[in-house]
């Protein structure tokens, strides 16, 4: 099915069935109880407070928190510590999720139990997923917009709480018990999901957590720098591809054979992606001066697994990335980032970690990509793209040179603010 086909199919029979659900639930009677606030998981069996140990689950069982993440695998980098936030209060920790996205939540630690939602087996896993929300207290919807995960919320019991985010669409904001404002103006969305994880009572970490890894896949990364030569903090990972669904955020492929060739010849790169951004890797080696090879070791992995990718990015000296969740793990393994930003806001989605910096055009018909609203960037510009497509390389080599030298992050003044809901 074709993201087209899947944006029309939310919209118009997946929204009615979760405007339905949800009205018919909002005229269910709770014992007469009014609206409830949120609150901890340590109240949640406590009689009287916050409703007493709902059916289903034994005395001594831990409360149940459904979080649901769709898409975004850099959102749910940023979703950590909320999560870790939820296990911490006493929660058993589900996530329903696509299988990008289960790539962070399964790595050990994080979650209890990851459901994903695809095709093989949909049956047997929506069997799952429903018994999971049918168990729980809490639902966290960490998805902007769409009615899918308003949909599933509907599946909590009467009792459970489910907390979204307000949108613009009033019918999807009848889902929910709580709702948490993002506002009119950009912010940081990791700011944005602690807010949502401080709604049912949680304190998430101000700071962004590092993705466990595996000692297995430590080890072999290890075992391959060495190999390489390639000494812990004198390397730099290069990042370039942006997933399947949002190629407008690419800088060309010459950009990328240009930062490449300009980076300090001490430092070895590592050009990074999937064997579906093998084309693009292509043209940027193609692309890359004759001369260089003497001058520059360069080595291309398409093949390592998420785990893998942060044991690596955690010992480079820093990662250059397209704004993406490879980039928004390698500011949570702790080392300086240069994001590349276009029809995105990096004032919402900058590299979250101090030692990071975002490099944007900041044209005034940016940003034209709106997390918060369903479809895709609708460019306005008679230049196709120029947001991406016109970034000089020159302004990554001086971003990277920045916080090389240690100067710190900084996202240039001058951005458009029209990044509305």
């Amino acid at each position: 099915m074709t993201p087209r086909l899947i944006r029309c199919f939310d919209k118009v029979l997946v929204a009615q069935a979760a405007v339905l659900a949800a009205g018919l639930r909002k005229l269910r009677p709770r014992g007469g109880r009014g609206p409830q606030r949120p609150c901890p998981a340590t109240a949640v069996a406590a009689p009287g407070r916050c409703g007493a140990r709902p059916a289903g689950r034994a005395p001594g069982d831990p409360p149940s928190l459904v979080a649901i993440k769709l898409v975004g695998m850099g959102d749910a980098v940023l979703m950590l510590p909320a999560l870790a936030a939820a296990r911490a209060a006493g929660y058993r920790l589900t996530l329903v999720t696509s299988a990008r996205c289960a790539a962070i939540f399964s790595a050990p630690g994080v979650a209890d139990e990851v459901l994903v939602l695809r095709r093989p087996g949909l049956f047997r896993r929506l069997r799952a997923i429903v018994a999971a929300l049918r168990r729980c207290q809490v639902v966290l919807d960490f998805e902007q917009h769409v009615f899918w995960s308003t949909a599933l919320a509907q599946l909590a019991p009467p009792h459970a709480q489910r907390h979204g985010f307000l949108s613009a669409s009033r019918r999807r904001n009848l889902g929910y018990d709580h709702w948490v404002d993002p506002g009119r103006e950009p912010r940081p969305m990791k700011a944005i999901f602690d807010e949502l994880a401080q709604s049912a009572g949680l304190q998430p970490s101000p700071a962004l957590l590092p993705l466990p890894v595996a000692p297995a896949s430590r080890l072999a990364v290890e075992q391959w720098r060495q190999a390489q030569g390639l000494q812990s903090g004198q390397y730099v990972v290069i990042a370039p591809g942006s997933g399947s669904t949002v190629g407008f955020r690419r800088l060309p492929a010459a950009t990328w054979a240009e930062v490449i060739a300009g980076l300090p010849p001490q430092w070895p790169v590592v050009l990074v992606g999937t064997r579906l951004e093998a084309s693009l890797a292509a043209a940027i080696l193609a692309a890359l001066p004759p001369g260089l090879a003497p001058d520059r070791s360069l080595r291309l992995r398409l093949d390592l697994r998420l785990d893998e990718l942060a044991a690596l990015m955690a010992t480079a000296a820093q990662v250059i990335a397209t704004d993406s969740g490879p980039m928004h793990l390698a500011a949570a393994m702790g080392v300086p980032v240069v994001g590349v930003f276009g029809p995105d806001s990096p004032r919402r989605y900058a590299p979250a970690n101090p030692r990071s910096t975002a490099v944007s055009l900041h044209l005034p018909c940016s940003p034209c990509n709106n997390c918060w609203v369903y479809r895709e960037a609708r460019c306005t510009n008679p230049d196709r793209y120029a947001c991406v497509l016109r970034l000089p390389a020159a302004n990554l080599l001086a971003a990277s040179a920045s916080i090389a030298s240690g100067a710190g992050r900084g996202v240039a003044a001058g951005e458009g603010t029209h990044d509305h809901r």
